[in-house]
């Protein structure tokens, strides 16, 4: 970002210019893109999306008394460092434009850094905003602010205040920044919903040990598999052809992944199964301990022009040992975790607005009103043909599993995508890959466990560093004359596993590079980087430390001591989740082109 002294040159005003200078910083960061298969839609691929430039800042000049659909000017700089041709917006009539730094259709001087072009801007919505920052300073006791985040830390974090109700007239030059109130979040109701009146609601889920519930719920591992499998196959042959790929060797990325005979013991031959010898469904050993809201991974990657997407929807289940009913030492998560398909604007501030409409403290968690209003969100992602240009119709990206039950003694991640012939057949297995079958998948970016503390990680954290340091990396199949780089089943073989290179100091910011790439793979992820016991969400629901703090007190960083320089890195996951899901719910869609990629598949 340019300083202080710079920012005085734009024309903002003291006013605006204090507020651009905290809130108008962009998080940096790529989600995984969608693969190149037979549409847009389809699941997940390895490459990370290319967002579109960083903005500094946006600015409109109305034309005419500002209303829902305001024409004027637009205005904005990018961020230090960043370079384009011409900035791609979608105005908030939906409609795409485009500014430019040429000196025609209202640019001032070619070439000054300030790209400008007409459009419409819903400034009833941005005065809204305006109004109800004004009413939460009102209500707290605290100072308002507006944070900044990159990689999960806080960045800074700055004072929000109003703009002056005056701002809103023809010619007035009105700043445009990204906000979000994070203290408008309730997290246990919109974000992370472990509550046991909701993943233990008797009409919505089944519980295994005790035979309670409803098999057929909306919640259970029933539902979900049935609608994933759509039509492709039987919902319990889809399941046991899923499960029974732990009991062979798989090839995946080149490289085998080991066969694990306790699925047959442990969950295979334990689970009932009908007259016909299938899997009963209803009495699946796989029981919910989480719904959660992951609408942060869509930023950057949703509508056009670098607008945000929904993210995803995940559901949690652990298996269950009908004697003890938990397994704090062996236990076995399964992950769903669906892209939302919501990509444009509109659609996606709808879908924000909802979840954050369940956090009205007139709502109360886990009552009939609540659960059928989370019901009613959860089924437009989970039911059948809801993606019609994705494996099967279904919405899922992928599906994890988190396990010790099969491994023992350390915990092991495993990742199945629906099969496509389009998609690159190094990604998945090749011992039983089948058109929309839940196959197993290379893991994203995570190498196998081999190349840890090796000079070939060293080179990979050199070669790629600029993108490392700006969260944009990926992880490729090969990494020049290494084959089969990318891994699947990564592991942790301590409790304070992390990534690590030799010779750091020939790195350009090595220690800050491994700790970002390390943070990026799922047994980084999930170990030492965040101090992790390689659960976020456990076999009960617990949550580890990195998020149970943040939905004690969102304003309460977790602290983690860099295990190679040091460093202590203070972490506010939940606080970023909420002030961003906030922030997609109250602000006009011209705003949204704030929002970016983040790095992020945990």
């Amino acid at each position: 970002m340019r300083n202080g002294k710079n920012m005085t040159k734009r024309r903002f005003g003291t006013l605006a210019g204090s507020l651009l200078l905290g809130s108008l910083m962009a998080g940096c960061g790529a989600e995984p893109a969608p693969e190149q298969v037979a549409s847009q839609e389809q699941q997940l691929a390895e490459a990370p999306a290319q967002g579109a430039p960083v903005l500094e800042n946006l600015e409109f000049i109305p034309s005419q008394t500002p209303s829902a659909f305001t024409p004027g000017l637009l205005r904005a700089r990018l961020a230090e460092g960043e370079q384009a041709a011409q900035i791609e917006l979608t105005g908030d009539d939906g409609k795409p434009l485009a500014l430019r730094d040429d000196g025609l259709n209202g640019d001032e001087k070619a070439g000054d850094g300030l790209f400008s072009g007409f459009g419409i801007v819903d400034l009833d919505e941005h005065r809204k905003t305006q109004e109800r920052i004004a009413t939460f300073q009102k209500e707290s006791t605290e100072p308002l602010t507006v944070a900044t985040f990159a990689d999960r830390e806080l960045v800074r974090e700055s004072p929000l205040f109003p703009l002056p109700a005056d701002i809103f007239a023809p010619g007035r030059i009105i700043p445009l920044p990204t906000t979000g109130i994070a203290r408008a979040v309730n997290p246990s109701k919109s974000l992370i919903i472990n509550h046991s009146s909701v993943v233990g609601d008797p009409t919505r889920t089944w519980d295994p040990c005790t035979s309670t519930g409803n098999p057929n719920g909306v919640w259970t591992f029933k539902h979900l598999m049935t609608e994933m499998a759509n039509t492709v196959s039987p919902a319990p042959a889809f399941t046991e052809r899923w499960l029974r790929q732990w009991l062979t060797t798989q090839s995946v990325n080149g490289r085998p992944v080991p066969s694990r005979s306790l699925m047959a013991t442990q969950i295979l031959n334990a689970w009932p199964r009908l007259s016909t010898g299938e899997l009963d469904l209803n009495r699946s050993p796989f029981k919910l301990v989480a719904i959660v809201n992951r609408l942060d991974l869509g930023r950057g990657n949703g509508g056009p022009y670098g607008t945000s997407g929904a993210g995803e929807l995940r559901f949690v289940f652990s298996v269950m040992n009908s004697t003890t009913c938990v397994r704090p030492y062996n236990g076995f998560l399964v992950i769903f975790e669906y892209g939302v398909p919501q990509n444009q604007c509109a659609q996606v501030k709808t879908w924000a607005q909802s979840w954050l409409a369940l956090s009205n403290p007139l709502l109360p968690l886990g009552s009939s009103a609540y659960n059928t209003q989370l019901q009613n969100l959860t089924q437009q992602v989970v039911l059948r043909n809801m993606a019609p240009g994705k494996p099967n119709g279904s919405a899922i990206n992928q599906v994890r599993t988190n396990e010790i039950m099969l491994t023992t003694p350390w915990w092991e991640t495993r990742e199945f995508r629906l099969f496509s012939s389009a998609a690159n057949p190094r990604n998945f297995t090749t011992t039983t890959p089948a058109p929309g079958q839940l196959v197993e998948h290379v893991t994203v970016r995570t190498p196998f466990d081999l190349f840890n503390n090796t000079a070939t990680l060293t080179s990979f954290l050199t070669t790629n560093n600029a993108a490392i340091l700006a969260g944009t990396h990926d992880v490729p199949l090969d990494y020049g004359a290494t084959l089969n780089f990318l891994g699947a089943f990564p592991q942790m073989p301590t409790n304070g596993f992390f990534w690590n290179a030799p010779n750091l100091n020939t790195v350009p910011n090595g220690f800050n590079a491994r700790h970002k790439f390390s943070l990026n793979t799922c047994n980084g992820c999930h170990a030492r980087e965040t101090s992790t016991n390689f659960t976020h969400v456990g076999v009960t629901g617990g949550l580890s430390p990195f998020l149970a703090t943040g939905m004690a007190n969102m304003n309460t960083p977790y602290n983690v001591t860099d295990p190679v320089s040091g460093q202590v890195r203070s972490f506010f996951e939940i606080r970023e989740r909420a002030q961003h899901l906030d922030s997609a719910a109250n602000q006009s869609c011209v705003i949204r082109r704030f929002d970016r990629p983040v790095a992020f598949a945990h």
